[in-house]
């Protein structure tokens, strides 16, 4: 007789990952405005948990957001704060707790991390989460 066990297995939480990248400046902001990084979030229920790196910043970090936008590439208020590195180079980390709203916008490509710097406090790097494939 061929005997089985059968275990129930829990669906992994759905991950969104996002390439961190100059966000758009103009002429007068251009020297302030540099570094790459990446982010990557899974969704535990109403939990986002972020992760992530960033280098090459030309001042230190001085504080990161999630942010909610109507689309991507179009920028929003902030929905959550998030650790930051006070250096050029670091780790972002954070969990941020969302509502019904907010989920259908990360999963709609409308949310964002953006990392502010000393020399760029209005945003130095961004990137839009999209669901890993």
């Amino acid at each position: 007789m061929l005997m089985s066990s059968w275990t129930p297995v829990r669906a992994a939480a759905p991950v969104f990952k996002a390439e961190l990248d100059p966000v758009a400046f103009t002429l007068a902001t251009r020297s302030n405005v540099a570094g790459i990084g990446n982010v990557e979030g899974s969704l535990d229920g109403y939990t986002l948990n972020i992760t992530g790196n960033f280098s090459g910043l030309p001042s230190p970090a001085s504080s990161a957001h999630l942010r909610i936008g109507l689309a991507m590439g179009v920028p929003g208020p902030v929905i959550g704060e998030l650790n930051v590195t006070q250096s050029p180079n670091g780790v972002i980390s954070g969990k941020v707790t969302l509502n019904d709203e907010q989920v259908a916008a990360l999963q709609h490509n409308a949310l964002y991390v953006q990392l502010e710097s000393v020399n760029a406090p209005n945003g130095n790097l961004w990137g839009w989460l999209e669901q890993a494939h």
